[in-house]
């Protein structure tokens, strides 16, 4: 027997389920573990609508649940309400879970989401303008609802889960997520192993110095990672004195310097990691340059990045009008690609001009 077919989770532990399945930061992800996505489960579940069983739904059918009759979970009593519902005068209960009209939310917003991250199927070859049931769970999410399914069972079968079926940069902000929760992160360079203060903002600059680095760099050299509880650690003063670079302990530092050493033209990466606030914006790029000018370096030997989690993340939102032209943004969820702000002010360039450059 399967576990759905003798009693089914209640809303809310299929919703707090779903939250535990599907990261908050992929695309849409609300409309996938809210409670009126538990309910459509709910629905789906009760329905036998389920890859392998012969139910099918519409979005109506989620419309017309009570609270009362969720309480009825015979086999039985559960297909004969599927049928009354599917027929062509279906009871119009007051105590029915939403109105009528909520059927296009349902199927444009929480079906859509939850079919788009494989939650959920469509039966193939009905016409969009077909009012036949098309709906129903994946067998292997399903499989991830049963309540018996915890501890360290739940969590290798969620991850190989969300191996299969979600995006590659919501698999690596999940990492992100995990990383945040430890004590204390370190970042490793060379044959260096710093150790960094725990938060989201040594994360992302553990995976500033670790992949952006080597991923945008040919020979990358960490000069300074700064943090406020010890903004120049010692060997990284000693290494920036010993390449004659300036520092101002009043003067406020970005949160990392590399040195690209790999080219002919020496080159400063100056950059700025935001989790709340800080990014590399007019002013800051100003501020950096005279720095950088009082160490001798001119504007051309300076590059300039902000790192962010997301490109949905709302510290990339609140901040993404004040960024400096000339500068780079890159996302650490998408870790191959980078965006530079363009800035030609002095001279002409077609579209095609600049895919040359």
């Amino acid at each position: 027997m399967n576990w759905y077919e003798s009693s089914l989770p209640d809303i809310n532990e299929i919703k707090e389920r779903l939250q535990v399945i599907i990261p908050e930061n992929v695309d849409d992800a609300n409309y996938a573990r809210n409670i009126t996505a538990a309910r459509t489960v709910f629905v789906m579940l009760y329905s036998f609508a389920i890859e392998g069983e012969s139910g099918r739904i519409r979005p109506s059918t989620v419309t017309v649940m009570t609270d009362k009759q969720s309480k009825k979970q015979s086999r039985l009593e559960r297909e004969m309400w599927l049928s009354v519902m599917l027929g062509a005068k279906k009871p119009n209960d007051p105590e029915r879970w939403y109105s009528e009209n909520t059927r296009e939310p349902i199927r444009d917003d929480t079906i859509a989401t939850l079919k788009q991250l494989g939650a959920v199927c469509e039966v193939p070859g009905i016409p969009v303008t077909s009012s036949k049931p098309r709906y129903f769970l994946a067998r292997d999410f399903v499989e991830l609802l049963n309540p018996s399914l915890i501890g360290e069972l739940l969590e290798v079968s969620v991850r190989k889960w969300q191996e299969l079926h979600l995006a590659k940069g919501a698999l690596i902000l999940q990492s992100l997520r995990e990383q945040e929760r430890r004590s204390q992160i370190f970042v490793e360079f060379g044959h260096t192993k710093h150790p960094l203060a725990s938060g989201m903002s040594s994360v992302l600059t553990k995976a500033a110095v670790e992949i952006f680095a080597k991923n945008f760099m040919e020979k990358p050299e960490v000069l300074l990672i700064s943090e406020s509880a010890d903004k120049v650690h010692w060997k990284f003063g000693k290494l920036l004195q010993s390449l004659r670079l300036a520092l101002n302990p009043k003067r406020a530092l970005p949160d990392v310097i590399i040195a690209e050493t790999g080219r002919k033209e020496f080159c400063l990466v100056f950059i700025e990691i935001v989790h709340t606030d800080g990014p590399i914006s007019n002013d800051r790029k100003r501020e950096l340059l005279e720095f950088a000018g009082e160490s001798g370096l001119q504007e051309h030997e300076c590059t300039f990045v902000t790192v962010f989690a997301s490109r949905s993340d709302s510290a990339y939102r609140r901040v993404q009008g004040s960024l400096a032209w000339g500068s780079f943004v890159w996302f650490a969820d998408e870790p191959e690609r980078i965006i530079h702000l363009i800035d030609t002010p002095k001279q002409s360039l077609t579209l095609v001009d600049l895919l040359m450059l």
